[in-house]
């Protein structure tokens, strides 16, 4: 039986609160869940970071309430249950956790599933994109490739595989071309991080996802694998992603962050010709592409060999083919270096939200 104060959340606490106590409770255990309770410390639901993120394309926001957006009903187990018994309805429910509550329905204890964890021993794959010119960062990437550039004292290729192995990724394919001996000669093999790396080159520019045609058979993902572009740095959960992705059975999850669009005129909403509201200069949010994806295997397969093709046109056929292409809402911290101020801006992103407090200035 697991302590189960960590696992509970209020009713009344916000999504952000919800995903700051996942983020906390996902570094010590694979399955994370939160048992939600009432102003009575009663349990009246349940919440995953995929709820969440549900949660999101249904217009609520990091400050709506958990108790809005939790599963009602949780499976339960009454107080004195055997622990045989307890078992026997973990595995027929198919659950990792199992709350257990006295006689007023409060939680006193959490029962962890004793499943065989078949993915521990597994290669949990990324494909890196890393083979860009960085034409809009010259001079800076005249002798450098824009992933080998610093932040906080390390190439930015090198803090997205430390962020990658973090969350248990650790076999990576790295995509290169321009410069791409530098790549090649600062990680190896990847023994020196304890991950394996694998590299794929382009013979020409080949699009955001045309490198993906050049994967080996023998090198090809056998599970969801994730699509990452090296000019990024996040605090996104990527396991949390992956098991998003295959959780909702998608065969190609896109990363979508937030984009705030602000009208700069009066906007009047309109039912037939009839205006029924009237907004001045409104801010509407769409989610827009991060350059973070999530692809199930046979995807590969859509890709042509050695010709230009981009992520989008990937995304497109899969559409026309009917496959499962779904969006996971990024609320986490994003940073895109794409030009001088942006890499600029980058040291200060690195100092707030990767430096452990006693390492920061």
């Amino acid at each position: 039986m697991s302590e189960c104060e960590s696992y509970i959340i209020s009713s009344a606490s916000t999504i952000r609160e919800a995903m700051t106590k996942i983020n906390q409770l996902g570094k010590y255990d694979r399955y994370t869940i939160l048992f939600v309770i009432d102003e009575h410390e009663k349990l009246i639901g349940s919440v995953t970071d995929g709820d969440i993120r549900r949660a999101f394309l249904n217009d609520f926001n990091m400050d709506s309430f958990i108790g809005d957006i939790c599963k009602k009903t949780p499976i339960i187990a009454p107080k004195g249950m055997s622990d045989e018994s307890m078992a026997q309805l973990i595995k027929i429910n198919q659950i990792q956790k199992l709350p257990i509550v006295d006689e007023e329905g409060r939680i006193i204890g959490v029962k962890t599933g004793e499943f065989e964890d078949t993915e521990v021993n597994n290669e949990q794959v990324a494909v890196i994109m890393a083979g860009g010119e960085g034409m809009r960062l010259r001079p800076l990437t005249e002798n450098v490739p824009k992933p080998m550039l610093k932040v906080g004292g390390k190439p930015i290729l090198h803090i997205i595989v430390d962020s990658l192995k973090n969350f248990g990724f650790n076999k990576f394919i790295i995509n290169i071309r321009y410069l791409g001996h530098i790549i090649t000669e600062y990680f190896q093999d990847g023994s020196s991080l304890n991950v394996s790396i694998e590299y794929i080159e382009e013979p020409k520019p080949m699009g955001t996802a045309g490198s993906l045609g050049l994967i080996s058979v023998n090198s090809r993902p056998t599970e969801p694998f994730l699509v990452v572009n090296g000019d990024l740095l996040t605090t996104l959960n990527f396991k949390a992603f992956r098991d998003f992705h295959i959780a909702a059975k998608y065969d190609l999850t896109l990363c979508g962050r937030p984009y705030e669009v602000q009208i700069p005129f009066g906007y009047p909403a309109i039912e037939g010709d009839i205006v029924t509201a009237f907004r001045e200069k409104p801010t509407f949010t769409h989610l827009v592409n991060s350059g973070i994806y999530c692809l199930t295997p046979q995807l590969i397969d859509k890709v042509p060999v050695s010709e230009y093709f981009d992520m989008p046109d990937l995304i497109r056929e899969a559409i026309k083919d009917k496959k499962r292409v779904g969006v996971f809402p990024l609320r986490e911290e994003f940073h895109e270096i794409g030009r001088p101020e942006s890499y600029k801006a980058a040291e200060h992103f690195f100092n707030k939200y990767f430096l452990k407090k006693d390492e920061k200035l």
